[in-house]
């Protein structure tokens, strides 16, 4: 930490400490140590004043007053334990408790922060302070990705409802917290489930319908039978039936790196199938 604003030294000092970040207090006009990954925490306004400015510019995240102090934390954790570069994916791993929900934070498959909450509108704040400080000079798109704990589909659908600012979103295993929910002998229950399922799936066909935001869907696909034939049915039965307009089956083949794709519009009854081979950088 290099600095002589002192109310950025207190705030700062306070939220390292809280975070149990290790850091060192460097008087301006000293010698600033060469540390391997390490970052120096200043002001943008002090930052002009250092000597030799050039060499450290790529090591210095500065702050400005304007500047979202939540958001600056963020890149300072992101900073220290990955180093300063455009990140490419962060995921927020929620799982609920009776009382709190828990959040996990990973960024490029480095774990970087963890939050205990206790309202909802608390989850969405810090998924929003992660993604705009993480974003914020970053030429490409961060990829993001949420995982959820079971019995968390009213969340989800909530958190789904917030989603209106992205152009794509990509859900894997819908049903897999569905089907782990069942219960032959309780109806009542197995109703519910129903219920959330499909107000998510309803919820998914606004955001597109209204928003332009194109749904991608993973899902699983079982083995039936019906009237003496094998049929596949889809994991979440007749309420994915009822929602999903198109789906895509994805199939191995005799040769290793082929596969054979089957593309069914629902709503107009047509089938097209192609066979594509998957390279170093997808199918091609």
């Amino acid at each position: 930490m290099l600095t002589e604003d002192l109310n950025f030294f207190y705030r700062l000092n306070k939220e390292l400490e809280r975070l149990q970040v290790k850091f060192e207090v460097l008087n301006i006009g000293n010698k600033i140590p060469n540390i391997p990954n390490s970052i120096i925490l200043s002001t943008l306004k002090e930052m002009n004043n250092f000597e030799n400015v050039d060499k450290i510019k790529g090591k210095i995240l500065p702050y400005a007053k304007e500047d979202n102090f939540e958001q600056y934390i963020v890149k300072v954790l992101a900073g220290k334990k990955i180093g300063k570069k455009n990140y490419s994916e962060l995921i927020f791993s929620i799982d609920p408790g009776t009382k709190h929900l828990g959040l996990v934070i990973f960024l490029d498959d480095y774990y970087l922060n963890s939050h205990t909450i206790y309202d909802y509108d608390k989850l969405i704040n810090i998924i929003q302070t992660y993604f705009f400080a993480l974003q914020e000079g970053n030429p490409n798109p961060l990829k993001l990705i949420f995982k959820f704990g079971r019995g968390i589909m009213p969340i989800t659908q909530k958190l789904i409802e917030e989603m209106t600012k992205l152009n794509f979103i990509i859900i894997d295993s819908i049903t897999n917290l569905y089907n782990l929910e069942l219960n032959k002998d309780n109806k009542k229950k197995n109703y519910n489930r129903n219920y959330q399922l499909n107000q998510i799936l309803a919820n998914l066909t606004y955001l597109n319908e209204s928003y332009g935001i194109e749904i991608l869907i993973v899902n699983e696909i079982s083995r039936k039978t019906r009237e003496n034939q094998i049929i596949e049915v889809q994991s979440g039965g007749k309420v994915m039936e009822f929602w999903v307009k198109y789906n895509l089956k994805i199939n191995k083949t005799n040769k290793l790196n082929e596969r054979k794709f089957i593309f069914n519009n629902i709503l107009e009854k047509q089938s097209i199938e192609f066979n594509s081979n998957l390279r170093e950088k997808g199918f091609e």
